[in-house]
């Protein structure tokens, strides 16, 4: 039994820290909030960016930080989308939310 190359190794591992990486922010796509197909409702939108950087980072499980808060327009609606990044490992996303009106 011969030892791989340290090089190849390397490569080796580091394939498969991507293909993790990729199958975690797909699987963070599904949750509420990771897609404008599913916006987290909010009663207000003072709520959306304390409930952003309450979102744990789905990669490493850090501490998000808000860049940029917008209201845009997602096949009809209208969504409250925040750009965040990960403060610990620097992944970007966008969390989408629904102000919902209570009556």
């Amino acid at each position: 039994m011969s030892k791989r190359p340290p090089r190849r190794e390397r490569r080796a591992q580091e394939r498969e820290v991507t293909k993790l990486v990729r199958e975690r922010e797909r699987l963070a796509a599904l949750l509420p909030g990771g897609a404008p197909s599913r916006p987290v409702p909010l009663s207000t939108a003072s709520l959306v960016e304390v409930t952003a950087k309450k979102t744990p980072c789905p990669l490493c499980g850090g501490e998000l930080r808000v860049d940029e808060h917008a209201a845009e327009s997602h096949g009809g609606d209208m969504l409250r989308v925040v750009r965040v990044h990960c403060h610990p490992c620097g992944a970007k996303r966008s969390l989408y939310f629904r102000i919902a009106l209570m009556q």
